[in-house]
């Protein structure tokens, strides 16, 4: 089945979504429990600034474990690839006369496909993971890395036992607890080996450490007569105090437990039940491990502690699951490690699923910058691979070509303009099901920077009235979607003293170049913006209303830039580049609000983590009462640019919700600070007949008072 027909049978799948969304709510109130009074941002420091540093001397790590390893008495193999690492672990099972093998839960082994090819070899495995056992009666494999059979219901789980074990069981989860617990026993003193994986593995004293919240891993390393363990490289952590920085975060970030129920540390030959020294061998994979450690795309990657927090996170994964968000690995993390260890058409495929929200890299505790990784995938598949005609069209063609970006757009506004509802501002277009979720605005007959050009001086206060200085860039979607939103900047900082100033000529932020893999047309455009931006030290600062091109700004345009000038104009620019709400609340610009209706708020993706700000506590200030805080408020609206042309599926599921959310909280209004984020909501509110008026910041704040005596002179 493609990867579409996939997509399709999971956003169909209504048991899918209620198990995945009633997980999400969860997860993130248990998270935020575990890190409370904790300084999450610190921990996530240390543990990224260990793990990077490991990784730097895996080699060395690795022969330090090899020697305190064998000098107590253990095994260490190196296996190169996923087969080798199969051939090493079956011959061990046959030596040791093995011909069943009990193993707990371990990524690794499933990335090998190990207990297919024990199977080919005589050897039966059995699981000993609640969760894993349950997928392998029921011959399905993990959608979570840590919650494997989390797609599934108690229902679900009931009939698989049923079936396949004869079980005669209920719903009741403790009773199918008891009867597996009772059903495996036997299984770990039968077995000749056992297997598991390791979440560290401390090189300076040759031990491992691992964490389960059943105690399954402890029987299978303890039981059986022979103990192999299968891990990859990136495990390794230098000490003891390393391995506690792990340890203290993967229970809080993988399940928003404060600490797991186990967590076991083995060294050693311990005896057996019989009495004699059992066998222990380590199986390092690399697998392309060690061809990515110095990769600059994909190195930090090799940081993950397999905790899984980017899935439960990530808005799309919470539609799909992993059995389609993900191939072995899942989640933002799997995206990436599909690329690396698996199959490169698969990995490219799945790289188109990203949102780019950057929910994941917010979340990782070891601070990989997930979002970051595949975007620069994408950009390594569209130059291998190519990038669709089409797409290269519209982002090298039009996008990097301001005067033929604004033709098009022109012709598009007067071509359409039959089919644009005057009184709402949007257009009733004919378009296919699948995206026909939500109304799009018109196009404007007068540009942004049109309207601004063609004001006279009677409308414009003469320069010596001015306080301040800023430079606004108004980006494609308010140049050509929604004038009236720069209009509103411009009105309200000109009432407090403050002059605004735009570019001549409106030019793409490269964004939508850059997430579509198309690396040329991305830097031709970034080129094209520079050549229209002013020297930023005439300015307090650069504004902009949406957030993408800021962050575009803040974090795109340095890598883009091809010369010398303008690299040193990104790095000023970047410094400089605020929102609106940033700009107010530096400079101490007061408003008077007479608002009367309940507002909420939707804090766009790449403000809240791109930008690093929210304009939640100033709503609040503002409106007081009428203020309504809404239930993951900084969860992405699913618009994402392209995205939601490309993949409208799940755009349509990720904007359902959020309207849900909104409706929740009895807002008459909903405020948000990007143009995208309104057309996304707007538009799904008016499709769905929602009384929900969606508008900018700018434009709210535009209708209240200014109070400009509690202005500072200049923005800091």
């Amino acid at each position: 089945m493609i990867i579409k027909q996939r997509i399709r049978a999971k956003l169909s799948d209504e048991t899918l979504y209620r198990a995945l969304m009633n997980f999400a709510r969860n997860y993130k109130a248990s998270r935020d429990k575990a890190y409370h009074e904790l300084d999450f941002a610190a921990l996530q420091r240390d543990l990224a600034s260990m793990k990077d540093h490991a990784r730097q001397q895996i080699d060395q790590l690795f022969q330090q474990f090899k020697q305190q390893a064998e000098a107590s008495g253990a095994t260490v193999h190196q296996a190169a690839t996923a087969a080798d690492a199969n051939a090493i672990i079956g011959d061990i099972c046959q030596k040791a006369g093995g011909t069943m093998a009990v193993k707990s839960k371990s990524m690794t082994s499933e990335e090998t496909h190990l207990n297919a090819a024990l199977e080919k070899r005589g050897i039966d495995v059995v699981e000993t993971d609640l969760g894993e056992y349950l997928l392998q009666i029921g011959k399905q494999h993990p959608s979570h890395m840590v919650m494997p059979a989390i797609h599934m219901t108690r229902a679900q789980a009931r009939d698989i036992f049923n079936e396949g074990l004869q079980a005669g069981l209920d719903e009741d989860i403790p009773a199918m607890v008891e009867f597996v617990r009772h059903h495996l026993r036997p299984s770990y003193f039968a077995a000749g080996v056992g297997i598991t994986g390791a979440n560290v593995a401390v090189a300076d004293s040759g031990a491992i450490g691992i964490v389960t919240n059943e105690g399954n891993a402890r029987l299978t390393a303890t039981l059986p007569p022979v103990h192999i363990v299968l891990l990859g490289y990136e495990k390794l952590v230098p000490s003891f105090t390393d391995a506690l920085k792990v340890i203290r975060m993967l229970p809080k970030s993988a399940t928003g437990q404060t600490i797991s129920t186990y967590t076991t540390w083995i060294k050693g030959q311990t005896p057996t039940p019989s009495g004699s020294p059992k066998q222990v061998h380590f199986v390092f994979l690399d697998n392309g491990r060690l061809q990515h450690k110095d990769n600059p795309i994909t190195k930090h990657s090799l940081g993950c502690i397999r905790c899984g927090s980017c899935a439960n996170v990530c808005p799309v994964y919470e539609l799909l699951g992993g059995h389609v968000f993900g191939d072995v690995y899942i989640g933002a993390i799997g995206l990436i490690y599909t690329s690396m260890f698996g199959d490169p058409k698969v990995g490219q495929a799945l790289q188109k699923l990203c949102a780019s929200c950057m929910a994941c890299s917010a979340n990782c505790p070891a601070g990989i910058e997930l979002h970051s990784i595949i975007a620069n995938l994408r950009l390594q598949y569209g130059s291998k691979n190519g990038v669709p005609f089409i797409k290269r069209l519209v982002y090298g063609g039009v996008l990097a070509n301001p005067s033929l970006f604004r033709a098009a757009m022109k012709t598009a506004a007067f071509s359409l303009k039959p089919l644009a509802n005057k009184q709402s501002g949007r257009m009733n277009l004919p378009l296919p099901a699948p995206h026909n979720f939500r109304q799009l605005p018109r196009f404007a007959t007068k540009t942004f920077t049109d309207i601004m050009k063609s004001r006279t001086g009677a409308e414009r206060p003469t320069e010596g009235a001015f306080r301040g200085k800023v430079f606004f860039y108004p980006g494609c979607a308010v140049e050509y979607f929604y004038p009236e939103m720069g209009q509103a900047l411009v009105q309200l900082l000109e009432r407090a003293g403050v002059q605004v100033d735009f570019p001549h000529k409106s030019v793409c932020c490269g964004l939508p170049a850059h997430f579509g893999g198309d690396a040329k047309s991305a830097a031709d455009t970034v080129d094209q913006a520079l050549e229209h931006f002013p020297d930023p030290d005439d300015y307090d600062a650069i504004l902009v209303l949406c957030p993408s091109c800021g962050s575009a700004i803040q974090h795109d345009f340095a890598t883009y830039a091809e010369c010398d000038k303008h690299r040193d104009l990104s790095q000023q620019l970047a410094a400089k580049t605020t929102t609106l709400s940033q700009y107010i609340q530096r400079t101490g610009l007061q408003f008077r609000s007479t608002q009367g209706k309940n507002i909420t708020y939707h804090v766009p993706c790449h403000m809240g983590r791109g930008m690093s700000f929210s304009a939640e506590d100033l709503l609040q200030s503002l409106l007081g009462e009428n203020y309504v805080p809404m239930a993951d408020a900084d969860v992405c609206c699913g618009f994402a640019g392209s995205y939601s042309v490309d993949q409208p599926g799940i755009s349509a599921g990720i904007l359902g919700k959020k309207l849900n959310n909104a409706a929740a909280t009895g807002a008459t209004t909903l405020v948000t600070d990007c143009p995208g984020c309104v057309m996304q909501i707007g538009g799904g509110a008016a499709k769905s007949k929602m009384e929900l008026n969606v508008i900018h910041l700018s434009t709210l704040l535009e209708s209240m008072e200014v109070v400009t005596e509690k202005m500072k002179d200049k923005c800091t």
